[in-house]
């Protein structure tokens, strides 16, 4: 969410509950509090959907109509839905959500992604079907860069990753 802010993204987070609850637990324990239940923005105006990684939470996600309703909706109208870690393979693959799109996911779980669909890169976008995926926790950054190339401008990415003091040789966005 950082590097999409320091991007010019304007974010909000959604919480799946279905009681409303506003607190979201991440997989590790951590906590987050969401600016809104997902009911009353599922249906906003919104360029991308991005769903985390974390095992628990992509089975919440899965196990949740709204939200992947929310995804096909989504995907349907040609707008980017994104996806990192256990997302893939844990909510878009059982919900046949994108059947041809090329993905990416947590490598301890690419047996449940179908070989054909199988990229074993750090960030996969199929600008097919507006798909958008990751690996995990050590790919994140790469991904949050791509997202910021879609939705502002590959020179508003280059500009932030500038600012991230990455090791060196490690990934270079701009030339990527």
């Amino acid at each position: 969410m950082d590097l999409l802010v320091r991007g010019g993204v304007k974010v909000t987070t959604a919480s799946v509950a279905s009681d409303g609850s506003l607190t979201i637990v991440c997989s590790r324990g951590v906590k987050l509090l969401a600016d809104a239940p997902l009911v009353e923005v599922a249906d906003g105006d919104f360029d991308i959907i991005v769903l985390p990684g974390g095992i628990k939470g992509a089975e919440c996600f899965r196990d949740s109509t709204l939200l992947v309703e929310t995804v096909r909706q989504f995907h349907l109208s040609g707008r980017i839905v994104a996806a990192i870690c256990a997302a893939p393979a844990t909510v878009l693959v059982p919900h046949n959500l994108f059947p041809i799109g090329n993905m990416t996911g947590f490598p301890a779980l690419k047996e449940h992604i179908p070989a054909e669909q199988w990229q074993d890169k750090r960030v996969v976008w199929d600008p097919r079907v507006n798909l958008l995926t990751s690996r995990g926790p050590g790919t994140s950054i790469d991904f949050a860069l791509k997202m910021i190339d879609l939705l502002v401008g590959r020179e508003k990415a280059y500009e932030v990753a500038s600012q991230l003091v990455m090791a060196a040789g490690i990934y270079n966005y701009y030339e990527a």
